[in-house]
């Protein structure tokens, strides 16, 4: 999840861009799976990509003369290509912070659930559908998320039997 500032920030690219809110949720849609800025599954990764993208829009704006490039000292495009050039298809630490902590809340609720009965083979059938077969982090995000209403459900579901 993106913190404040880097929402904050993508929102200023947005303007520096003069994109719509209907251009941006669509960009955002198309490079990073996500409607909004406050999406849990946006990661560092993704803002960069957007970044970038924007910042493309922005200067193919300055070059048709539809826009002025900005003289702020403060404003987010004010370097041509540095969004572009900056974490190339690197993962950021905060990347892979993220994944070794999904992987290991994964794992946990993989054990959680095979310890209830439900091995590998129910795991592997929750994350196709849950991923519809993608790898991307955020298909992970969904994954855990699956797996948390499942255990939940099925953690209801002995407390009802031995009610009974």
């Amino acid at each position: 999840m993106l913190s404040r500032p880097q929402q904050i920030l993508l929102k200023r690219a947005q303007r520096e861009a003069a994109l719509a809110d209907d251009e941006y949720r669509d960009s955002l849609e198309l490079v990073s799976h996500c409607r909004s800025s406050k999406d849990a599954a946006m990661t560092d990764r993704q803002l960069d990509l957007l970044l970038g993208y924007f910042e493309a829009i922005h200067w193919r704006k300055v070059d048709a003369g539809a826009l002025q490039p900005s003289c702020s000292a403060t404003a987010v495009f004010r370097q041509r290509g540095y969004w572009a050039s900056k974490n190339t298809r690197q993962e950021t630490s905060r990347d892979r912070f993220t994944q070794s902590t999904i992987d290991k809340e994964i794992t946990g609720l993989e054990t959680a659930l095979a310890s209830l009965g439900f091995g590998e083979s129910y795991c592997a059938s929750i994350r196709q559908k849950s991923t519809h077969g993608r790898r991307d982090p955020h298909a992970l995000f969904l994954y855990r998320a699956a797996l948390c209403r499942t255990l939940a459900a099925k953690e209801r579901g002995l407390t009802h039997e031995k009610v009974a």
